[in-house]
């Protein structure tokens, strides 16, 4: 096992012949958290003066997951169906291979680092670090590291890496033209499978629509131009709610993403790209609302991204059921996370978190060793890889990964609370927004 540099940081500006890349082959599930995923990828890419290469394949969810949003006929590449690509063609990316010119990371547990553990990487979600050593994920919201969050993203839209695709700009604007009022309202709500994955028990706890209805009116009776309500949500039976709620407001856009019961639609198997087109214009249509009332989930936060002007409230943060306590044990172990972090942030970009692509077919991508190992392995959507032999770079990468989240894990316990306090006191609409 080596750690030595992958790239020169330098060899970027010398021509293609010498330059080194970075592919993007792996990412999450969700279509918003896919892109978070390219994101962080896009980052360690520039820290690492390395070419970014976006190629989402038929099994690109961590690590040998079907991509969810993957379907045949539209094309080898996923993120080509609703952005610009990022990178040379399919063609190109082979030649580049055979040079020995292309790298990428070498296990699910340096893409859950980039995730989790990274500092400098885009949160979507205050989880591992920011939850066990900094827990911005209870109590008054961090409107501050919030904001911080979001430039880190908006970073790779202002310079053009990140363009949405023609087609799906036109169907926004279309929509607004015809639909939107000159004040439109913007709803996200998230049901299905939210839950607490790591960020914290109040925000994955669902806010149900009935919770949104006193902030609803409060918004219609101070702004009498609101005539439209647009709802982004993943929830069938949500939408009829608020239909009956609010008749004759209510806008919506999606079909195919919606869910009828607890069951999220990532792996349905009908309409795959026509789903994904449809959380992207979910998301830019919030963006261009007036204001929006939201719960915690990565639609209604990448509207922020997009809209910086916008204003919002998080429903997650302003009801929390749960209390969190830390005690000794969070004492103890936040320090040996932060350290962990450090050490392991170190050696995976001095070598530890990327391998050599040696060949690609299709979504059969094969990486250095003796033999060159096949990079996607999972099988299905739950299945595990392989466990990887000792001493390699997978690993010591497992390890730290196993270690940060056993620790994490003890730092809080969460408690119900009787009577879940109100953070703002009231339903001030302005009390939490981005300005």
């Amino acid at each position: 096992m080596t750690f030595d540099r992958y790239a020169n940081p330098n060899d970027r500006h010398i021509g293609k012949d010498k330059a080194r890349y970075l592919l993007i082959c792996n990412t999450s599930d969700g279509l918003i958290a896919q892109l978070n995923g390219v994101v962080v990828q896009l980052q360690l890419a520039r820290r690492l003066g390395l070419e970014p290469i976006v190629y989402l394949h038929k099994r690109s969810f961590m690590f040998g997951g079907p991509n969810p949003y993957f379907e045949e006929n539209c094309g080898p590449n996923a993120w080509d169906y609703y952005y610009e690509p990022i990178g040379p063609s399919l063609n190109e990316l082979e030649a580049l291979v055979k040079k020995g010119a292309v790298w990428t990371l070498s296990t699910a547990s340096e893409l859950a680092r980039l995730y989790r553990w990274e500092r400098k990487s885009w949160f979507m979600n205050p989880f591992g670090y920011y939850h066990s050593v900094e827990n911005c994920a209870d109590g008054e919201y961090p409107h501050k590291w919030w904001c911080d969050e979001r430039e880190k993203a908006r970073v790779f839209l202002k310079d053009g890496t990140v363009r949405f695709s023609p087609a799906i700009l036109e169907q926004v604007q279309k929509f607004v033209d015809k639909d939107f009022s000159e004040e439109t309202l913007g709803l996200q709500l998230r049901g299905s499978d939210k839950f607490d994955f790591g960020s914290g028990a109040n925000l994955g706890e669902k806010v149900l629509p009935e919770k949104y209805f006193p902030y609803i009116d409060k918004y219609l009776a101070e702004h009498p131009k609101c005539q439209r309500i647009f709802v982004a949500t993943d929830q069938r039976q949500w939408l009829k709610i608020l239909e009956q709620a609010y008749p004759g407001k209510i806008l919506s856009f999606s079909q195919w993403s919606l869910s009828d019961s607890d069951q999220n639609n990532f792996h349905a198997t009908q309409q795959k790209a026509a789903r994904g087109s449809e959380v992207i214009i979910d998301m830019l249509l919030l963006s261009r609302c007036s204001y929006i009332i939201k719960c915690h989930a990565a639609v209604g936060e990448m509207a922020l991204v997009v809209s910086p002007d916008l204003k919002f409230i998080d429903l997650n943060y302003e009801d929390q059921p749960f209390e969190a306590r830390g005690g000794l044990t969070r004492v103890l172990f936040a320090p040996m996370i932060k350290i962990i972090c450090w050490l392991w942030g170190r050696l995976s970009e001095n070598g530890l978190a990327l391998a050599k692509v040696v060949s690609i077919e299709e979504d059969h991508i094969m990486v250095e060793g003796a033999p060159p190992r096949a990079l996607n392995v999972k099988e299905g959507a739950q299945g595990r890889a392989p466990r990887p032999p000792v001493i390699s770079k997978r690993f010591v990468s497992d390890a730290f990964r196993s270690s940060l989240q056993a620790l994490a894990d003890r730092c809080f316990t969460y408690v119900r609370r009787d009577h879940a306090p109100n953070q703002s006191n009231a339903v001030a609409l302005g009390g939490l927004v981005n300005d």
